[in-house]
């Protein structure tokens, strides 16, 4: 039997290889090229300056230009659609020029495709709709919700053959807002090629110039306000007051930087915090193994929204560091308090700071929970164990389609 044909169609996709974007979905493809019989090409939002075609390892890439002059598309990346919708007015203009070139790609490549795969809301609901007379299965993953009942989410999700959800907590939020459909928790794995294998500098990260002996907390994250890196910044002078071998490193970028260069630049140790900006995934690998200890510090922010799952939780207890994190979203669901890390009130940075001076000032208990962390991240999270589960989703529409093509040609 030839391989599985599978369209991904989403609204955000690395546009270089190991560059600062979420990689979640290139993860996903390129371990279901590696390791099933599928084929797998992307359609995705083209960027300034990224290839129109390209194919790496071994998944083929579209990205699709939705403005007459490509150098002014302004929707897609950056600080993510949300945030330049809201910030840049004419953002506001490409958003249907955006999901008609979409909705043209995907019915150029429906006569070649099995099944879609449909990365958030927005391109489930452009699949569906280009989808109507050929119906291919469609599968949507969800990655977030909007905080308010949407009539496009209570539209699309039913309409979706099957609908994978990044965790527990973002299943939930679909339920207690009473949409319908047939769901079922497939989590975000971390890359498992990378995150545990690169080796650490035994140098701190001497670019930054922070001492050999130094105990390095880490947290990395777009500096968006629902990510918290805010409340890290303001729990970072009681803790490099108490602990004075310590240095933070808030790696990220986005519309909140500002607001936390302002809190650092009052901070009297302001000399051991580092911003280096938003990091190649081979420099957050190596980062992490640099690292003593991980802190994420998500809230609910002032939309309403809290982060779904965490990835770079996972990354960081792949790389045996002992995980400190909100007890908000999906936060919870990858942190076991007081065995992998330990579990704080969101918004809190009193109770933050006293969290993170207890693991800076106890290096066997770091040690313990980095191992017990590294351990049930190679167990559940890994992206060669989950690209299986999803692939064994597919199975189950692909069979009855053939069946079901099989009879309509012989009739």
């Amino acid at each position: 039997m030839p391989p599985l044909r599978v369209l991904f169609v989403t609204t955000t996709y690395p546009l270089t290889q190991g560059d600062a974007i979420p990689s979640f979905v290139a993860d996903l493809a390129r371990c279901l090229v590696r390791d099933h019989p599928i084929e797998i090409t992307v359609l995705a939002p083209h960027h300034p300056g990224a290839a129109l075609h390209e194919s790496i390892d071994g998944v083929r890439i579209e990205r699709f230009m939705y403005t007459l002059d490509p150098h002014r598309q302004c929707l897609a990346y950056g600080h993510g659609i949300p945030d330049n919708l809201r910030r840049n007015p004419r953002a506001k203009w490409q958003a249907p020029g955006l999901l008609f070139s979409m909705l043209r790609a995907v019915r150029r490549h429906l006569p070649t495709t099995d099944l879609i795969h449909a990365h958030w809301i927005e391109p489930a609901f452009v699949s569906w709709l280009a989808n109507l007379i050929d119906r291919k299965p469609l599968i949507l993953t969800v990655h977030s919700l909007k905080p308010k009942r949407s009539r496009l989410h209570a539209f699309t999700l039913p309409r979706c053959d099957r609908v994978l959800f990044n965790s527990q907590y973002t299943l939930s939020q679909a339920t207690a807002k009473g949409y319908h459909f047939r769901g079922q928790v497939v989590h975000q794995g971390y890359d498992d090629a990378l995150f545990g294998q690169v080796k650490g500098s035994g140098e701190k990260c001497s670019t930054w110039n922070i001492p050999t002996d130094a105990t390095l907390i880490t947290a990395v994250g777009r500096l968006i306000e629902v990510k918290g890196m805010h409340i890290l910044a303001r729990s970072a002078e009681t803790v490099l007051k108490q602990c004075p071998s310590a240095h933070l490193v808030i790696a990220g970028d986005g519309p909140e930087r500002s607001i936390v260069e302002k809190i650092v630049n009052t901070n009297p140790h302001r000399d051991r915090i580092h911003l280096p900006g938003a990091l190649s995934r081979q420099m957050v690998a190596r980062l992490m193994a640099d690292s003593d200890l991980f802190v994420n510090p998500g809230i609910i922010d002032s939309q309403g929204r809290a982060e779904g799952f965490g990835i770079t939780t996972i990354e960081a207890m792949a790389s045996g560091l002992p995980a400190i994190g909100s007890r908000v979203g999906g936060i919870g669901e990858t942190i076991e308090d007081g065995v992998t890390g330990l579990l704080v009130s969101p918004n809190n940075p009193e109770e933050l700071a006293t969290a993170i001076i207890r693991l800076v000032n106890d290096s066997p208990l770091r040690r313990q929970m980095g191992r017990a962390g590294q351990l049930v991240a190679r167990q559940k999270y890994s992206w060669t164990a989950l690209a299986t589960e999803v692939a064994d989703v597919y199975q189950q529409f692909i069979p009855a389609r053939r069946h079901s093509a099989g009879r309509a040609n012989r009739s």
